[in-house]
């Protein structure tokens, strides 16, 4: 019965999640200054120079748009719960399919940066917080502050000027092999790495300071015991949090990052569907990482139930 209300919570927040998100975006959209029609149009067909008031006239009464927002909303929720995301009002294919084609580069640059950041942060953070106040802890407090001063949006274009331009090492952008995915892998993993690596460190020195461990030691039970089964269990707590928000954003579209190193993604995708005002795919793709979102947190919730029984739902 407690799972069952545990899961039943969890999708009744989901569905706040995906009505929020969506209608919030779509209005946001609706009130966006500029003309909506002729930017599809443009988008669509080219030059402005070769559209007329015919064309435009046209697109509004295909596509509905001379309709209020809240309607055009409803009719896209009411296809949307059959899973259907609708046409994009640019390239003319359906949403989902252009969702899928994106979504598995993304992945593959979400998950390489995930792997280069838990690599550096896990065995850095662990040494940290066990070494606190030497030279290692000092050089991991160092490597987490400088790690999280440095935006992405600042991060990738100095990447591209050392290992690119100066130094020709690696591409610039596009998207190929691993050489390609180097620059923006360690764009989106080097913030990830310095939160978890402050997260993961907290977590140990709190852990050695708990009350629980002074009991262990009195009767008698190792260092390495109590490090390994009781101190780094509980430290996990956190970072999984931290993970799973840094992935549930990076799933997002990395929107900042791709865009700097061209690289064909869910984000890249977004900011030509906001600029070409293509409401259906604009709303596929928010609804699509709400998804993403919400699976993601309901996983790490999973996780802490292992991590630490206390919090299991009774």
């Amino acid at each position: 019965m407690a799972l069952i209300n545990f899961i039943a919570k969890k999708m009744g927040t989901a569905v706040l999640v995906f009505l929020g998100t969506t209608f919030l975006t779509y209005g946001m959209m609706s009130l966006a200054p500029g003309d909506a029609p002729l930017e599809i149009a443009m988008a669509r067909y080219g030059e402005s120079g070769l559209i007329d008031q015919t064309v435009i006239d046209w697109i509004i009464e295909k596509e509905g748009l001379n309709k209020p927002f809240y309607q055009r909303y409803y009719y896209w929720l009411s296809h949307a719960v059959q899973l259907d995301f609708g046409m994009s009002l640019v390239e003319e294919v359906p949403v989902w399919e252009l969702i899928k084609s994106r979504f598995s580069r993304t992945f593959d640059l979400a998950v390489a940066a995930i792997i280069l950041a838990l690599i550096i942060s896990i065995p850095l953070g662990i040494l940290s917080g066990l070494r606190q106040g030497t030279w290692i802890d000092s050089m991991g407090t160092a490597i987490a502050v400088t790690g999280v001063s440095m935006p992405s949006y600042w991060l990738g274009p100095v990447l591209i000027v050392i290992f690119s331009v100066k130094l020709q090492w690696l591409p610039s952008f596009g998207r190929g092999d691993w050489q390609h995915m180097a620059l923006p892998t360690i764009t989106l993993g080097t913030a990830l790495t310095a939160y978890t690596t402050r997260i993961l460190r907290s977590a140990i020195i709190e852990s050695l300071q708990s009350d629980y461990l002074l009991a262990l030691r009195a009767r008698g039970v190792g260092s390495r015991l109590i490090i390994s089964s009781h101190v780094l269990k509980n430290a996990m707590i956190p970072v999984v949090t931290v993970v799973g928000l840094e992935l549930g954003m990076i799933f997002e579209g990395a929107v900042i990052t791709e865009t700097v190193f061209a690289w064909p993604g869910l984000g890249a995708l977004m900011v030509s569907a906001v600029s070409n005002r293509d409401y259906p795919l604009i709303q596929g793709i928010v609804l699509f990482t709400a998804i993403i979102f919400v699976l993601i947190n309901f996983l790490v919730d999973i996780a802490y139930q292992f991590l630490d029984p206390r919090i299991r739902p009774s």
